[in-house]
């Protein structure tokens, strides 16, 4: 990458990985950022995108044939909910409409033509003041809350879409005494009648993973359990099992991935505390087994 971030939006548009906004540590002080970079994956190179609008940070995102979009966020001093759009031709931002809520280190996942919003916190520090709502929308339409999280309040989940489910696992929690809780609860939510059902629990707790569906199953990447962790775990909804993968590189957390031209794609990420990495991960997907 151009610059080492973690906390960034990111996609994966027109043979582009593009990473957006974010955080990084610049002589020990916390830096926030409104650089758009853009990855080529026929090139091997990358090269600046048009700059955000504002510094943002930790803004739950989606993407559809419109661009990129990301849900509010923070630039180190105030909570926006401003939407930001990323075209297709990744030339230009535009608003595109206000958040319901803030929505700090929460997810979106979107299904067709409606975004669903998961969670989201007033502060990335203080967790207590997280919430536990669902919101969705149609494009173009109002913010409407349908449930809540069946866990309570969880920040930094991973979540995916497979298979026309919203899957969610493990995040973290505050819920008393401002002690950070990671946990390993994991969800199946339908989008169509907006009902959670149970899943088998990570095989450790874990904040920061990611996630990432491919050939039948869903693909967990590093996070944060005892400490930054490198594991690659592979689980299979029909057998609701778990199983461990050829690890990354290196530990890293909040590195989004994307699967193109039959490779996990990921960039970026938090690789120790007060500390951004700036590597690029290409893996190989493995044949059917």
């Amino acid at each position: 990458m151009l610059l080492s971030q973690a906390g960034g939006a990111a996609a994966l548009l027109a043979g582009s990985l593009i990473s957006a906004g974010g955080t990084r540590w610049e002589n020990n002080v916390k830096v926030w950022l409104d650089a758009t970079q853009i990855y080529d994956l026929s090139r091997d190179r990358w090269r600046q995108g048009p700059p955000l609008p504002v510094k943002l940070a930790y803004g739950p995102f989606t993407q559809s044939a419109a661009g990129l979009e990301i849900y509010g966020g923070t630039d180190g001093r105030t909570v926006s909910r401003q939407i930001y759009r990323l075209d297709a031709a990744l030339t230009r931002w535009s608003r595109a409409g206000q958040a319901p809520a803030d929505l700090l280190l929460g997810r979106a996942v979107r299904v067709g033509g409606r975004v669903f919003l998961f969670g989201g916190c007033g502060d990335v520090a203080d967790l207590t003041r997280c919430a536990d709502a669902v919101w969705t929308r149609e494009d173009g339409g109002p913010w409407k809350r349908v449930g809540a999280l069946p866990g309570g309040a969880v920040a930094s989940p991973a979540a995916v879409l497979h298979d026309g489910m919203v899957y969610l696992f493990g995040g973290c929690s505050m819920p008393a005494g401002n002690k950070l809780v990671n946990r390993a609860e994991a969800w199946r939510f339908d989008p169509k009648s907006l009902a959670w059902r149970p899943l088998r629990a990570l095989p450790a707790a874990n904040r920061g993973l990611t996630a990432v569906s491919a050939r039948g199953r869903i693909y967990l990447f590093g996070g944060y359990t005892t400490g930054f962790t490198a594991g690659v775990w592979r689980y299979d909804p029909a057998s609701d099992l778990y199983a461990p993968e050829t690890p990354l590189p290196v530990a890293v957390a909040f590195m989004e991935f994307f699967t193109g031209n039959g490779h996990f794609i990921g960039a970026g990420g938090e690789d120790r505390a007060r500390s951004r990495t700036d590597r690029t991960f290409a893996g190989v997907l493995k044949e059917d087994r």
